[in-house]
């Protein structure tokens, strides 16, 4: 019984001790526990994400301007133009083909054609373009066309 009391007034001494002292405390680790922009740390129980040399270079790259894509060279006739398929999804492509070459991948807001018309929209049934022109008076004026995917 003896030891218990002992420990039981150790234990109030230190706790009334600590309380005295809790404003000295506070000040004593004010500098050392602020934590500025907690959200923009990383979560500690996930692993470290690495980026490893070929992923830097690959995001460099993702401009468009290398990739092993076949590009059209050149202006080319709507007349000519098949629609082989549609890629619906996120990104939405087409695939065409012009006089039996490619097939080319195109998607939404890349041009096409004479005077470049825009791919404005590609849908189930086919893609819409968008051209503007400048009509007999001078003022612009936009024509869209509808091609529907070929059989």
């Amino acid at each position: 019984m003896d030891s218990t009391k002992l420990l039981l007034s150790i234990f109030l001494l230190t706790c009334t001790t600590l309380s005295v002292h809790a404003g000295k405390l506070d000040n004593l680790f004010k500098d050392h526990t602020t934590i500025e922009k907690p959200f923009e740390l990383r979560d500690p129980f996930q692993s470290p994400k690495f980026q490893s040399e070929t992923t830097k270079k690959n995001k460099e790259k993702s401009s468009g301007v290398m990739d092993n894509q076949v590009r059209l060279d050149g202006e080319v006739n709507l007349s000519e133009v098949k629609i082989v398929g549609v890629l619906i999804g996120k990104e939405r492509r087409v695939v065409i083909k012009v006089q039996e070459k490619g097939p080319y991948t195109l998607r939404e807001g890349e041009k096409l054609g004479f005077n470049g018309p825009e791919i404005k929209a590609i849908m189930a049934g086919g893609i819409i373009l968008v051209e503007q022109i400048t009509n007999i008076y001078g003022e612009a004026e936009y024509i869209e066309t509808v091609i529907p995917i070929s059989n």
